[in-house]
This record gives structure tokens, C-alpha cells and sequence, in this order.
């Protein structure tokens, strides 16, 4: 079978836009987008089309995220913000289906960035290349981006900017594809991959329970309000904060507020907040 016969079978008429983010820092709820990349490819053929933009992450970068993808705050200051990236990022994969590098990660930032911008996250499907050659090379000693490119000989480096790394997605998906096209049954290798959905990561506003009143007044009656807030090194901090909104991602509650301290919007873990108080106006 060919892999453009094997597109046939597998996808349809569908494209494929394999794509990549860099951001803040690790954790989609609490960091932010600073920039995407995508390339719309078939299976077989050259891509038709690529996609990479800067976004301004309303706040600073920290050093350690700047030391991997070099990206400095500079360079983002005058960048749109995710809101109006993100729309024509959504309009460039149209119902393509997607392709990702440890896919929950991309997807967890997209989701949550489009979910943040109140934008209609799109239910296309997603596909993991870790998921793929975890399947189709078990026990490999390493599955990261930069292990698999190195083996098949697609770059001997990884920049880590979005469209480099999506450009490496799509050779790897060039690379299964080849491979699947040799299996008795590689619609049934496909059918067992891992799909993903950016629709995971759409926020649920909830009710808190009774002893977390003051939260909701706060956020009732715009209050300010005084935490005991565990950071993630395990110190814990004042903050007064402005909460806005309640959200549930996943198994985890989260408090949407603008913090004095940070002067900017930021989002707190509702397990992490030790205590609280409501600050008189």
C-alpha cells in the first residue's frame, strides 16, 4: 500500500496540521501561549500551507522557559494576544485532523487559552506521535522529539520554536505513515492510537461548597479578598486578590482573579489556597 493510498484509507479527504507551542512555563491553567506553529500537510505530499505567530502572554517569561525556546520578553511585547492568534489559528486548521508531540501538553495550552478567550474550541481530532511510535517501535529508549528525529535521520537538532518542531511532527508522521502501510491491518493499528480532543480542556464554572462562602461573595459582590496561598516550591504567600470566577478543569478547582501583587489576572488552585478572608471595602 502507498502512503497516499494509506492517506486514503486512514484520513479521507482530510488534511493534516501538525503543530507545536512554546510557552511560560509547564502548567496550561496558570502559564500562557507565547507561540504557535502548524504546517498543513497530506501524507505523501509537500505541505500546502504553514503557520507561526508570536503572542504576547500578558505577563513575563520566565527565565527558565526563555533558556529552551528563546523566546524573551522583547520579542512578545508588541506580539497580538492569544485571543486573536488563536482565532486565525482555528480558522487555518479548518476540520483538519490534528498531530502533536505529546499531544495533552499542546492541546492542554490551546484548550485552555481558547476556553480563557470565551472562542469556540473546535472538536477536531487529535493524534499523538508519542502515542504512534510507542506503538509502532515498543521499548525505544527515548520518545522525546529530539530522540525520534535524531533516529530516522529527519535533524540532528531541535530548536524548540513552534513551526521548526511542527515541520519535525509531520516528517515523523510521513515516517509512521510509511511503516503502517506495511502491517497486515493498519486501519486497526490506526483505530488503537490514542485520540485527543482540545474540547478536554473546556472550563466547568461550579458552586463551591458552604464553607467557601466568602469566596463566592467575593466574586458576588467584587470583593477583595486575603489568601494563604501555597506556591509551587511549597512556601506559602499573601496575596489579596480580586476573584472573578470559579472553573473545574479536569479533577482540579481554580480561582480566575486579578492579583495586587502580580498587578495582572492569574489563576489560583483552589487545594493550594491554605486560608482566606474576606478584606473589609
Amino acid at each position: 500500500m502507498s502512503t497516499p493510498a494509506l492517506h486514503q484509507k486512514l484520513i479521507g479527504d482530510r488534511s493534516l496540521v501538525a503543530f507545536d507551542t512554546e510557552t511560560t512555563g509547564l502548567w496550561a491553567v496558570s502559564d500562557r501561549l507565547v507561540e504557535i506553529g502548524a504546517v498543513k500537510f497530506r501524507l505523501g505530499e509537500n505541505p500546502t500551507a504553514t503557520f507561526q505567530e508570536l503572542i504576547n502572554p500578558e505577563r513575563e517569561i520566565p527565565p527558565d522557559a526563555i533558556a529552551v525556546h528563546h523566546i524573551n520578553n522583547s520579542m512578545v511585547l508588541n506580539a497580538p494576544k492569544a485571543a486573536e492568534v488563536l482565532g486565525r489559528f482555528v480558522e487555518f486548521i479548518g476540520d483538519a485532523v490534528l498531530v502533536a508531540h505529546n499531544a495533552p501538553f499542546d492541546i492542554s495550552f490551546v484548550g485552555v487559552e481558547l476556553d480563557r478567550a470565551r472562542l469556540t474550541i473546535p472538536d477536531n481530532p487529535v493524534l499523538d506521535t508519542v502515542d504512534i511510535f510507542h506503538r509502532l517501535f515498543p521499548g525505544a529508549p527515548s520518545y522525546s522529539l529530539l530522540s525520534l528525529i535524531s533516529a530516522f535521520k529527519i535533524a540532528q537538532n531541535q530548536e524548540h520554536r513552534a513551526l521548526s518542531d511542527a515541520l519535525h511532527v509531520r516528517s515523523l508522521m510521513e515516517e509512521a505513515a510509511v511503516r503502517l502501510a506495511d502491517l497486515p491491518d493498519p486501519v486497526a493499528v490506526y483505530q488503537t492510537f490514542g485520540r485527543h480532543s482540545l474540547q478536554e480542556w473546556r472550563a466547568k464554572e461550579i458552586d463551591l461548597p458552604a464553607e467557601f462562602t466568602d469566596l463566592t461573595i467575593a466574586i458576588e459582590q467584587k470583593l477583595a479578598i486575603e489568601i494563604l496561598y501555597a506556591t509551587e516550591n511549597g512556601i506559602p504567600q499573601k496575596r489579596i486578590i480580586h476573584p472573578k470566577q470559579i472553573q473545574a478543569k479536569r479533577s482540579l478547582y481554580y480561582i480566575i482573579a486579578y492579583c495586587q501583587t502580580a498587578q495582572a489576572e492569574r489563576t489560583f488552585r483552589l487545594d493550594r489556597i491554605q486560608s482566606f478572608q474576606l478584606i473589609d471595602s
